[in-house]
C-alpha cells in the first residue's frame, strides 16, 4: 500500500474523515488534518489497532479433513445380496507457529544436538575402556587355560602310567626268560593256551585303564570351560576365537577324545548294526559336535551358525508409484509380506486382494503410514526417459522440408490434385476413384523437397484427417468450385485449427464452367476463413488438377509459408517419427509406413512402433525402391515388425532391446486394460439404461481390413449406428485376409464375415464351403456401411401405425334387463365395423377400448354402416354407455422400420 492522505484513506475504507482521525489518535498516533499524509507503517498500525479492539486474530491453526466411502458388498439372512457404504473420516490438524516458538524450538534443537554429542563421546571413552578391560580378561582365562591344560595332560599321563604299573605286576613275577625258554619244548598245549589268555587279558586291562583316563580328562575339561562359560555369561566380553596351531586349540579335548573318536569311525565303517553301536554313534556324533561347539564359545543349537548376529538397522525405502500399482507389486517394494499392505488397507476401510490394483493416492497413504518415502510417477515415465536418451543423442541440426498434408472433402479432387504434382495416376488405384487410406509422399520442386500427406475425406475417416492433421507442418484445404464447401471441409478446417497449423485453401476444378469462387470464399468467411485479398491471412491458390493451371502458384505458397517457419530437425541419432499407415501381407509379413521427423532410420536399427517392436529388415521408399537410410520429412515403408501398429502410432529407434520390450509391454496393458474399462462402462451403462425393456437385437460381424487405418474407420462408422434397439457386435477384428480361424469363429458366433480390400485364403475358403459360411466383400466404404445398417433394419421390430376408419356420434342409449344398453348412433365420418376393435370417447377421452357385440340397420344385422346413415350398436363387456358418447373404430398396420 503507498502513502495516501487522510480524506483519500477514509475515501477508500468508506469512512468520514472525522472517524478516521479519532481512530488513528486511539491508535497512538498523532492527529492531523485531512490533507496530511499517512504513511504505510502507520497504516499497517492501524489495522493492526483495529484488528486487535474488534478481537480478530491470526489464523495458527488449519485443520484437513478427508472422507472416503467404500461399498461392501455381502449376502444377507434372506439370500440376497445387499450393500454395506462404509465411510471412513479422517482429520489432521497443523497449526502454524509463531516466530517465538520457532526460535525456542530451534534453541532446542541445538541444545539436543549439544547434549547429544556429549552423550555420543562419554559412549565412545565407556566403550574403549570396556574393550580394554575385556582383552586384559580374556588373556587372562587363555593363560589360566592353558595352564589348566598342561596340568590335566600331564596327570593323565601319571594316572596312565600308574595303571599300567600296577595290571603288569603279573607279568614281572614271570620274568624268567632263559627257565622259560628252556622248558618251551617240553610245555603243553594247555599251557600255551593259558599263557595267551593271560597275556590277552592284561592287554585289555591296559587299554580299559588308558580309556578310563581320558574320559577323566575330558570330563575336567568340560568341567572348567562350564564354570569358565557361566562366569562371563552375563558380560559383554567376546567370543575367544583361538588360532588353529594353537596348543589349546589342538589339544582342547585331549588326545584320548580324538582316539576314542578314530575308534568310534571305525566301527561305523565295519557296518557294526547292532543296537548299542547305532546308540553309541549317536552319542559319539552328539558329544563331538557338543564339544567342538563349546569349544567356539556356542550353545549346541547354534553349531554351524555365526557366533555373533550384528542388529540389523529397520531400511526406509523410496517406493515408486504408478497411477495404478497392484497390492503385491507394493508390498515386494517395500520388502514386506503382502497381506500386511491387504491388512493396512482393510484397516483404511478398502477390501482389496493381493492381485488387484489401487489408485496411486491411496498407495501413497499406505507406504507412508508404512515409514516409506512414497515417489510418485508418471505410468509413461519409461516412454519418457527413451524419448530422452534418443534425444541426447541428436546434434547435428539443419533445414528440413515441409510436410503439407492434403485435406476436404470426398470427391473434391485432392489425389487428383496430388496426382498431378507427382505426374503419377494414384487416384485411378483407389476403389470408386476415392482414397481410403492415408498416402505419403515425396516430391522435388524448384524450392525444394515437399512431403504430401493424402487423407481420406468421407466422413468415417475423422481419426485419420486427426492424425494427418497432428503429423504436418502445412494443411491445404481442397475445396471443389463448384461444390462449395461441405461438412468434411469444415472438419478438416476445425482439425488444423486444434493442430495448430497454418492453412492454404486450394480451390480445385477452376476448369469448369459451373466453377465458383466468389462462392467458395463466401462460404469460407463463415468458416473464419478469410483470404489475403480481403484482408486476411489465408493464401487462396485457385487451380485445376486436370489441366494443370495455378499449381505452380500452389507450390509458391507452400515454400514461402515453409521459408517463415524455418522448419529444422537433427538429421543424425536416434530416428523419430509417426506411423502413418500399417498393413499385412501374406507374402512379405506386416508392412508399416513411417514418417521420419527427427533423427535418421537405417536399416538394421531397433524400431519400437506403439505396442510392438523389432528390427528393420527391410526399407523402401513410395515407390518401393529399396533404401538404406531416411532422414527428417522422409516417408518410408519398413518390414520387420511383428503386427501391424495403430495408424497414428509414435515410433522411436531405441539402442535396449530390454527396455524397448518393458515399454511395447506397458502399452499393450495399458491398451488391454482401457478396452476393459470401456466395455466393463458400457455394460453397466446398458444394464440401467436397458432395466425393464426387452432385450437389445444384436448383428454379430468378423471384421478384415487390409490397413489398420481402414479398420479403425470402419469399427468407428459402425458403432456410431447403434441404436437402443439393435446393435453392432464386432466379435473380431484384425488386418490381413480371412484365415481359418476367423471362419471357425464366424460359425461358432453366427457372425457374418466381412473383408475390405482383402479376400480368404485357400484354407478358409475351403471351410465356408463346406460349412456355407456367409461373407461379404467390399472395397468401397458407403457399400459396407449401408448392407450392415440394412442387417440392423431387419432385426427391428415392426412399427404399428393406428388407422381410423370411422366415428359415430351416440344419440340415445336404449336400456333391458334382456339385452343391457344398446345405442342408438349416426355415422358422423368414415365406416363403422363390426369386426373391428373399437374405443368408447367420452369429452374426447379414451374410457373403454374393446370391440362391438352386435351391429344393426333397422332391424337387420349389418358388418358395416357408411357415413351419414342411422344404426344401432352394443358394446361388448361395457354397459355404461352414454348419450353424446363416440365410437371410434381403428385397425392397425405392422411397418417396417429402417435405420
Amino acid at each position: 500500500m503507498a502513502d495516501k492522505s487522510v480524506q483519500e484513506l477514509a475515501k477508500l475504507v468508506n469512512k468520514s474523515v472525522q472517524a478516521l482521525r479519532e481512530q488513528l489518535v486511539e491508535a497512538g498516533m498523532p492527529d492531523r488534518v485531512a490533507t496530511d499524509p499517512v504513511t504505510e507503517d502507520e497504516q499497517e498500525r492501524l489495522v493492526a489497532f483495529l484488528k486487535k479492539s474488534h478481537g480478530q486474530t491470526d489464523k495458527k491453526r488449519i485443520s484437513l479433513k478427508r472422507k472416503t466411502v467404500t461399498t461392501l458388498k455381502g449376502t444377507g439372512t434372506s439370500g440376497q445380496s445387499r450393500s454395506i457404504n462404509v465411510e471412513v473420516r479422517k482429520k489432521k490438524t497443523f497449526e502454524k507457529p509463531d516466530a517465538e516458538s520457532i526460535a525456542r524450538d530451534a534453541q532446542e534443537r541445538e541444545a539436543q544436538r549439544l547434549a547429544d554429542l556429549e552423550a555420543a563421546k562419554i559412549k565412545q571413552a565407556e566403550e574403549e575402556k570396556a574393550r580394554s578391560e575385556s582383552d586384559a580378561r580374556q588373556k587372562a582365562t587363555l593363560d589360566a587355560m592353558r595352564a589348566n591344560f598342561s596340568k590335566s595332560k600331564k596327570t593323565t599321563a601319571e594316572s596312565v602310567q600308574v595303571v599300567s604299573k600296577k595290571s603288569a605286576q603279573p607279568v614281572v613275577v614271570k620274568k624268567a626268560k632263559p627257565k622259560v625258554e628252556s622248558r618251551v619244548s617240553k610245555e603243553s598245549d594247555a599251557d600255551r593256551k593259558a599263557r595267551e589268555a593271560e597275556e590277552a587279558r592284561l592287554k585289555e586291562l591296559e587299554e580299559k585303564a588308558r580309556r578310563q583316563a581320558a574320559e577323566e580328562a575330558q570330563k575336567r575339561t568340560l568341567e572348567e570351560m562350564r564354570q569358565m562359560a557361566s562366569k562371563y555369561a552375563g558380560k559383554d566380553a567376546p567370543a575367544v576365537v583361538t588360532k588353529k596351531d594353537d596348543p589349546l586349540a589342538e589339544g582342547l579335548v585331549g588326545d584320548a577324545l580324538e582316539e576314542s573318536f578314530e575308534r568310534e569311525r571305525r566301527e561305523i565303517k565295519r557296518g557294526s548294526s547292532s543296537t548299542a553301536a547305532r546308540g553309541r554313534r549317536r552319542r559319539s556324533s552328539q558329544t563331538e559336535q557338543e564339544i567342538r561347539a563349546r569349544s567356539k564359545g556356542l550353545k549346541t543349537s547354534q553349531a554351524g551358525q555365526h557366533g555373533f548376529a550384528k542388529p540389523v538397522e529397520r531400511q526406509v525405502y523410496d517406493v515408486q508409484i504408478s497411477e495404478e500399482v497392484v497390492v503385491s507389486d507394493l508390498a515386494q517394494r517395500m520388502a514386506v509380506k503382502a497381506r500386511e499392505v491387504v491388512k493396512m488397507l482393510m484397516k483404511m476401510g478398502e477390501m482389496v486382494k493381493e492381485e488387484e490394483t489401487i489408485d496411486q493416492a491411496t498407495a501413497a497413504l499406505i507406504v507412508e503410514e508404512m515409514g516409506h518415502n512414497p515417489v510418485l510417477v508418471s505410468d509413461t515415465d519409461a516412454e519418457d526417459r527413451l524419448r530422452d536418451l534418443a534425444g541426447d543423442a541428436r546434434t547435428n541440426v539443419e533445414t528440413r522440408a515441409p510436410v503439407v498434408t492434403i485435406m476436404g472433402h470426398v470427391d473434391h479432387g485432392k489425389t487428383s490434385l496430388l496426382d498431378k504434382i507427382r505426374s503419377s495416376k494414384v487416384a485411378s488405384g483407389e476403389a470408386g476413384g476415392i482414397t481410403q487410406h492415408i498416402g505419403a509422399y515425396h516430391v522435388e520442386t524448384d524450392r525444394g523437397m515437399i512431403t504430401f500427406l493424402d487423407t481420406p475425406g468421407h466422413a468415417a475417416f475423422t481419426a485419420m484427417r486427426s492424425r494427418g492433421a497432428k503429423a504436418t507442418d502445412i494443411v491445404v484445404i481442397v475445396v471443389a468450385a463448384d461444390d462449395g464447401v461441405m461438412p468434411q471441409t469444415a472438419e478438416a478446417i476445425d482439425h488444423a485449427r486444434a493442430a495448430g497449423t497454418p492453412i492454404i485453401v486450394a480451390i480445385n476444378k477452376m476448369d469448369k464452367e459451373s466453377a465458383d469462387p466468389d462462392k467458395v470464399l463466401n462460404e469460407l468467411s463463415v468458416k473464419e476463413i478469410v483470404p489475403e485479398k480481403w484482408g486476411g491471412d489465408t493464401p487462396i491458390a485457385e487451380v485445376s488438377a486436370a489441366t494443370g493451371d495455378g499449381i505452380d502458384e500452389l507450390l509458391e505458397m507452400i515454400g514461402l509459408q515453409a521459408e517463415i517457419m524455418e522448419l529444422t530437425a537433427a538429421t543424425d541419432g536416434l530416428a523419430q517419427g509417426v506411423v502413418i499407415e500399417s498393413r499385412q501381407e501374406k507374402s512379405r509379413g506386416v508392412i508399416a509406413s513411417l514418417l521420419v521427423q527427427k533423427g535418421m532410420l537405417k536399416k538394421g536399427d531397433l524400431v519400437l512402433a506403439g505396442e510392438f517392436y523389432g528390427k528393420v529388415r527391410a526399407m523402401t521408399d513410395e515407390d518401393g525402391k529399396p533404401i538404406k537410410q531416411a532422414g527428417p520429412s522422409i516417408p518410408v515403408e519398413i518390414l520387420g515388425l511383428p503386427d501391424a501398429p495403430a495408424a497414428g502410432a509414435e515410433f522411436l529407434v531405441v539402442a535396449d532391446e530390454k527396455k524397448a520390450r518393458e515399454v511395447a509391454e506397458f502399452r499393450r496393458d495399458r491398451e488391454r486394460q482401457s478396452k476393459l474399462d470401456r466395455k466393463s462402462k458400457s455394460r453397466l451403462e446398458n444394464l440401467f439404461e436397458n432395466l425393464g425393456k426387452a432385450e437389445v437385437q444384436q448383428v454379430n460381424l468378423i471384421l478384415k481390413t487390409d490397413v489398420r487405418g481402414s479398420l479403425e474407420a470402419l469399427s468407428s462408422a459402425l458403432e456410431e449406428l447403434n441404436t437402443d434397439e439393435v446393435a453392432v457386435n464386432i466379435i473380431s477384428s484384425g488386418v490381413g485376409a480371412i484365415s481359418e480361424s476367423d471362419v471357425v469363429l464366424a460359425e461358432s458366433s453366427e457372425a457374418v464375415l466381412l473383408g475390405f480390400n482383402v479376400r480368404a485364403d485357400t484354407t478358409a475358403r475351403r471351410k465356408m464351403d463346406a460349412d456355407d459360411i456367409d461373407v461379404r466383400y467390399y472395397s468401397v466404404i458407403y457399400d459396407l456401411i449401408d448392407d450392415v445398417k440394412a442387417a440392423m433394419s431387419g432385426k427391428l421390430a415392426p412399427e404399428h401405425r393406428e388407422q381410423i376408419l370411422g366415428v359415430a356420434g351416440v344419440r340415445e342409449v336404449f336400456r333391458s334387463s334382456k339385452f343391457g344398453a344398446a345405442a342408438g348412433c349416426i355415422v358422423d365420418s368414415g365406416t363403422i365395423y363390426r369386426k373391428k376393435p373399437i374405443r368408447v370417447l367420452r369429452d374426447d377421452k379414451v374410457v373403454f377400448s374393446g370391440e362391438l357385440e352386435s351391429l344393426r340397420r333397422f332391424k337387420d344385422d349389418v358388418n358395416e354402416v357408411k357415413s351419414g346413415l342411422e344404426c344401432g350398436l352394443a358394446v361388448k363387456g361395457y354397459r355404461d354407455i352414454q348419450e353424446g358418447d363416440k365410437i371410434e373404430v381403428y385397425e392397425v398396420h405392422e411397418v417396417e422400420r429402417t435405420l
